[in-house]
C-alpha cells in the first residue's frame, strides 16, 4: 500500500495567514522559494523574514510579513485575481490561492451584503492578503502533501475595533468562512495578567470610506512599516480575534475535513507563531507532517 503524505493542522488556538506560514515554513517549506512566490504578485511592496519566538514558553517560527508600499486606493476581487493568475506561480500554487481567494471573497461577500463583484480591499489589506494567500499556498505544495486534515478551530471572543467600528467575534467573513466547521474554545488568558489582546488600532487613513472593507490588524510603525498584527479588543476579559478572514480562507481550502489528528509516522513538525504571546496559552498554529498508509 503506498504512503499518503499527509498534513493535520492544529489550529485549536485560532489562525491566521502569518501563523500558518510560519508552521509551514518550520516544517521545511523554503523561505528563500516562498518569498519568490510572494514577490511574484507583491513586487517590492512587502518584505517577509523569519524570527525565532516563543509563546508562553513554546518554541515557534514567527514570519513578519512588512508592507512597505505607502499607496492608497483599493483593489477589486478581480484584480486580485488577475493579479495571482497572471504571476507566473507554479500551476498548483496558482490553483490553490485562487480558490483560497474566493472563498475569501465570498465570506466578504455574505458577512457584509455585498455581491462578490463589489467586494474590494484597502491597497495596505490588499497587498498583506495577497502576500498571505500566496505565500501560504506556495510553502504548502513545498511540502508535498498528498492531503491535510485540520482540527477545530478557535475563532476567539468579544468584539474588536475596525475602521469601520467596533465588530463582534467572530468578525462576519469568519463567521460565514466557519460554516460546517467545528470551533473550539482555547483557556483564556491567566487571571491578573496584562491584557494580551489589547494593541494601538492602526491609525486612520485618508482611504477609510465606503464599500470597500478594513482589514483591522494592520498598523503603521514611525519607520513607516505597515504590518499585520493583532486587532484592538474593545474591552477586557475576552479572547479578542483569534481567526481572521484569510486564516480562514486558508484553512478552508487547504483542509478536507475537520478531524482528530490521525494515525501516522510523524516527519516532521512546524510551529507558527501569532503576534500575541499569551500567557497560559500559547497562540500557535501547529501542523504535524506525516505518513499515513
Amino acid at each position: 500500500m503506498m504512503a499518503d503524505m499527509h498534513a493535520w493542522l492544529d489550529v485549536t488556538a485560532g489562525v491566521a495567514g502569518d501563523m500558518l506560514m510560519g508552521a509551514l515554513i518550520d516544517a521545511g517549506a523554503d523561505l528563500e522559494q516562498v518569498q519568490r512566490a510572494i514577490r511574484a504578485v507583491v513586487a517590492d511592496d512587502i518584505t517577509v523574514r523569519r524570527e525565532e519566538v516563543t509563546r508562553a514558553g513554546l518554541r515557534a517560527t514567527k514570519i513578519h510579513v512588512d508592507v512597505l508600499s505607502s499607496a492608497t486606493g483599493t483593489r477589486s476581487a478581480a484584480q486580485l485575481h488577475q493579479t495571482i493568475g497572471g504571476a507566473g506561480l507554479a500551476a498548483q500554487t496558482t490553483e490553490l490561492a485562487l480558490r483560497a481567494l474566493e472563498l475569501l471573497v465570498v465570506g466578504y461577500s455574505r458577512g457584509h451584503r455585498l455581491a462578490p463583484e463589489d467586494v474590494a480591499l484597502q491597497e495596505v489589506a490588499a497587498l498583506d492578503v495577497l502576500a498571505d494567500i500566496v505565500g501560504d499556498c506556495e510553502a504548502l505544495r513545498l511540502l508535498g502533501l498528498d492531503s491535510v486534515t485540520a482540527s477545530p478551530v478557535a475563532v476567539g471572543s468579544g468584539r474588536i475595533r475596525t475602521s469601520h467600528g467596533d465588530l463582534p467575534v467572530p468578525v462576519p467573513a469568519v463567521a460565514e468562512l466557519a460554516r460546517g466547521w467545528a470551533l473550539s474554545w482555547p483557556a483564556p488568558p491567566i487571571e491578573g495578567s496584562p491584557n494580551p489582546e489589547s494593541v494601538a488600532p492602526r491609525a486612520a487613513r485618508d482611504d477609510d470610506t465606503g464599500d470597500h472593507l478594513p482589514l483591522s490588524g494592520i498598523t503603521t510603525g514611525d519607520d513607516g512599516v505597515v504590518t499585520e498584527g493583532p486587532a484592538e479588543m474593545v474591552g477586557r476579559g475576552e479572547l479578542g480575534e483569534l481567526a481572521t478572514p484569510t486564516g480562514m480562507a486558508l484553512l478552508r481550502c487547504f483542509a478536507e475535513s475537520c478531524q482528530p489528528m490521525p494515525p501516522m509516522t510523524l516527519r516532521a513538525v512546524g510551529v507558527g507563531a501569532g503576534g500575541r504571546d499569551v500567557p497560559g496559552r500559547p497562540n500557535v498554529v501547529r501542523v504535524l507532517v506525516g505518513d499515513r498508509s
